[in-house]
């Protein structure tokens, strides 16, 4: 995988999982107006899960970033 691709990567991930945790946290406020506590324990646990993997895709966006920066020649 090259620089360039888990850039985008990890960039598509920053930008999409807010969205989906904002979709989950939705489906959860459902659940529980049906009164489904199961079901929102499930969907309590994807969000977490969602939630995780979108601040390590910030870090790892971070770092990928500065290491394409300082790979960059120093312009003349």
């Amino acid at each position: 995988m090259t620089l360039r691709s888990a850039t985008k990567t990890l960039l598509t991930l920053a930008v999409a999982l807010p969205i989906v945790g904002a979709v989950l946290v939705w489906v959860a406020g459902l659940l529980q107006a049906m009164g489904d506590p199961a079901g929102v324990r499930i969907i309590f646990y994807f969000g977490v899960v969602c939630e995780t993997v979108w601040c390590v895709s910030l870090v790892g966006l971070v770092i990928l970033l500065a290491i394409t920066t300082l790979n960059e020649p120093p312009e003349s």
